[in-house]
């Protein structure tokens, strides 16, 4: 039988080391990027992937250029590959979520081929902060968390301030450290059955980004993280099974989140007593409205926004803005003294 191929271990990766050639799976990738060059010259484009190998330790990895193009459609989540002929730098801990000192760069030369799938990689790794020490951590920062889902809220659709049109849903998680925490999921995750979240199952969330909210503190889980419901063989997951079935279910948790809640079609004076913020949906009479603004945001992003003003049975009126597509909805949809009806409203 023939001796298996020697891989460099992601472990030792360093400047020390020029010729090298690791086998590793991609755990998670990013989207494609364009940006300008600092010489002013043609866009070039970007994608970034995070590569977990036997040795148990992730790296991140950048494709730019002809590389990038050469291999976005390649490089998979979940798929092994061989990588070599990259460039070995000080990671950059800016945009870096991995542990490791280094990170991989690939922007020219660079061998990459598909792999045989090898149960010696995992499928993923995780670097568990427990939720108690969530709240002396510096913010914004990403961590990986797991626990016991508590409460979730259903899927929302609404549309951002930047006309996208977005699903997510609002998942509580505690552990044995008597802490709970509100996650926001987006996406197609958001989007699961409400059965997969009910019974108060484990859950693990990879690069979840932690930031201060309403004086509190919440998670967000974006696309380049990952979810994993019910983890099978996991250690921690077991333990916190263990806790919730022993007790925990009935402990006294203390919450780093503040709730925002959200409710179903509400008349403009009852929402006056609710405690912002909230998430609403709003039935009401167009009394006026302003003509569809065009500006350029601080981060230089084009934005279109409309104000409009309504009122109901209730003798209340409020102002409401609108975004994207339907703030650039012809004025005469807003003529006459229109009804509308108007979803995952955030006040």
């Amino acid at each position: 039988m023939a001796a298996e191929q020697a891989y460099f271990p992601i472990s030792e990766l360093s400047t020390y080391h020029s010729r090298w050639l690791i086998r590793a799976r991609v755990t998670q990738k990013g989207q494609l990027r364009s940006f300008a060059s600092r010489t002013g010259g043609a866009q070039n484009q970007v994608f970034d992937c995070y590569l977990l190998d036997e040795s148990g330790i992730e790296i991140r990895a950048s494709f730019f250029g002809q590389m990038a193009e050469q291999n976005k459609d390649k490089i998979q989540q979940g798929k092994c590959f061989t990588l070599s002929r990259g460039n070995v730098r000080i990671a950059n801990r800016q945009y870096n979520r991995s542990n490791h000192r280094y990170e991989l760069v690939f922007d020219r030369d660079a061998l990459i081929e598909e792999a045989a799938d090898t149960s010696k990689i995992d499928t993923i790794k995780y670097s568990f902060t427990d939720l108690h020490a969530l709240q002396s951590k510096a913010v914004p920062c990403t961590v990986d968390l797991v626990g016991v889902v508590t409460s979730f809220k259903p899927a929302l659709a609404f549309t951002s301030r930047e006309g996208k049109e977005l699903v997510k849903r609002e998942v509580v998680i505690a552990d044995d450290t008597a802490t709970s925490i509100t996650v926001a999921i987006w996406g197609d995750r958001a989007k699961q059955e409400d059965k997969l979240f009910e019974g108060h199952p484990v859950v693990c969330f990879k690069n979840v980004s932690l930031r201060e909210w309403q004086g509190g503190r919440s998670g967000s889980l974006w696309e380049a993280g990952a979810m994993q419901l019910r983890p099978a063989n996991l250690p921690e997951a077991q333990r916190l099974e263990k806790w919730w079935i022993q007790g925990g279910a009935k402990a006294n948790l203390t919450s780093l989140s503040l709730t925002q809640d959200a409710y179903g079609l509400i008349d403009l004076k009852t929402l006056q007593t609710k405690a912002l913020p909230c998430t609403v949906e709003l039935c009401g009479v167009i009394t006026n409205f302003k003509p569809a603004l065009s500006f350029t945001s601080r981060e230089g992003k084009e934005l279109v926004k409309r104000e409009i003003t309504i009122a109901d049975d209730t003798a209340v009126s409020m102002a409401v803005t609108l975004w994207g597509d339907r703030a650039q909805q012809d004025d005469k949809v807003f003529d006459n003294h229109t009804i509308v009806t108007l979803r995952g409203v955030t006040v």
